[in-house]
């Protein structure tokens, strides 16, 4: 593994506000389908925007995790969900937050490689856990202040 200097041991302020602005386009679109009844959205083409929806929000929380990582702990983890456990391990996120992200990491590949007839009944009740995925917003954000 590379030796870290202290200058490579940055975070790009910039990535990460572009990143967090796109992360909030799709948590506005997120909390306006959580508005709508759970048939509408389940039956019709809406549920393939809730699935890219949250393939996306997974991607841009994924790529956030790993540039803190690699930036900050000066670590590149093997997967998506080890990537939250070191933002764990530093204190970063909360392990309550950790485990819940994994969540979202194992969705990301679920819909990602089809590993299932996606249930978009259970993807739709997803929806419940937007606090987590602003919690860790608001965990990314004080790294930045």
């Amino acid at each position: 593994m590379k030796n870290f200097m202290k200058k490579d041991l940055e975070l790009n302020r910039d990535k990460i506000l572009k990143l967090i602005g796109l992360f909030d386009e799709a948590m506005t679109e997120l909390s306006l389908l959580k508005t709508e009844p759970k048939e509408k959205i389940i039956t019709t083409r809406d549920k393939y925007v809730l699935e890219q929806l949250f393939y996306r929000i997974a991607m841009i929380s994924i790529d956030l995790c790993f540039h803190i990582t690699a930036s900050l702990c000066g670590k590149v983890p093997d997967t998506y969900k080890g990537c939250f456990k070191i933002l764990a391990e530093n204190r970063i996120i909360s392990p309550e937050l950790e485990k819940k992200l994994g969540q979202l990491a194992s969705l990301r590949n679920l819909i990602a490689h089809v590993y299932w007839d996606l249930d978009y009944e259970k993807l739709y009740n997803y929806l419940n856990h937007l606090d987590t995925l602003n919690a860790f917003k608001k965990s990314i954000l004080k790294l930045i202040q």
